[in-house]
């Protein structure tokens, strides 16, 4: 099978998972994957032939694809402020909402801190928010934690693959006794598990069926029991004027608010995603 005919198969095999469009994006990342060939680099190569592994690699992406697994999971990797990360089933796959986060981070840190002022990611995953700031911040130091030893290990693998130095704790961030131990930060920032579980069936199957329940969802009775967590883990840990960064469900927008403003944060900024909704907000000590 050569690379054209294997783009054309891709595209239709997968037809009744994605729509043109999707299974061409697709089509054409598992092709680079296969082959290292860009766009048009394949198209330039299209009579190439695929090695007999890559046709048998082919099919199980095929067949996993087929089976609604999310290409970031059958590949292994994603990609995160043109960054290569590796993922697996115990981690979210990065979200072009959370580049976001990362970006207004470092605009904002640009400007109010200074070297070896240090910033915390709690609940890393994957570790994309704390290595794409410590790329984009090389100065601060950065942490990072989450409280299985199987994810801070994924972490470190890709702290080291994007040559970046991160500071990994294994911890629970709704046990504070064990993070008390954590120093003091100028920046906290966290994506925690915020979709409520009457919400999974308005997400995508391919979401809820794959990716981790514990890294998305929240208690319908009790929405912010993470944000709670985090904030009382500021009282203590993040600096006076110091900032902290929360990637938010739009629906508890206004809810969270008031819990900033009870435990004493000032200066909210709520910031809208692609899709016009609050989904990132920024409270100052």
């Amino acid at each position: 099978m050569n690379i054209g005919d294997a783009y054309q198969h891709i595209i239709s095999s997968l037809s009744g998972n994605y729509d043109n469009r999707e299974s061409k994006n697709v089509a054409q990342i598992i092709i680079e994957y296969l082959t290292g060939f860009s766009n048009s680099e394949r198209r330039l190569h299209k009579n190439n032939l695929l090695s007999l592994k890559d046709e048998q690699h082919l099919k199980k992406i095929i067949k996993a694809l087929q089976k609604d697994t999310p290409l970031q999971y059958v590949l292994q990797e994603a990609w995160f402020s043109g960054m290569k990360f590796s993922v697996n089933e115990y981690v979210l796959i990065p979200r072009p909402e959370t580049e976001e986060l990362v970006e207004w981070i470092t605009q904002n840190t640009n400007d109010i801190l200074y070297n070896n002022a240090g910033i915390l990611d709690i609940g890393t995953g994957s570790g994309c928010i704390a290595i794409s700031l410590k790329k984009k911040l090389p100065g601060i130091a950065v942490s990072a934690l989450d409280y299985q030893t199987k994810i801070i290990n994924l972490a470190k693998k890709n702290a080291a693959a994007n040559n970046t130095k991160v500071e990994f704790y294994t911890k629970d961030m709704l046990q504070y006794e064990a993070m008390k131990s954590l120093p003091v930060f100028d920046v906290i920032v966290s994506n925690p598990p915020y979709v409520l579980k009457k919400e999974i069936h308005e997400m995508e199957k391919r979401v809820w069926a794959n990716e981790p329940h514990a890294a998305l969802f929240v208690p319908d009775d009790d929405p912010l029991i993470f944000y709670k967590a985090i904030i009382n883990f500021c009282k203590y840990h993040l600096k006076k004027y110091g900032h902290v960064y929360f990637e938010i469900n739009p629906d508890c927008a206004e809810e969270l608010k008031l819990l900033l403003q009870e435990k004493g944060f000032k200066k909210m900024d709520f910031k809208k995603d692609m899709q016009g909704k609050n989904r990132m907000v920024q409270a100052i000590k």
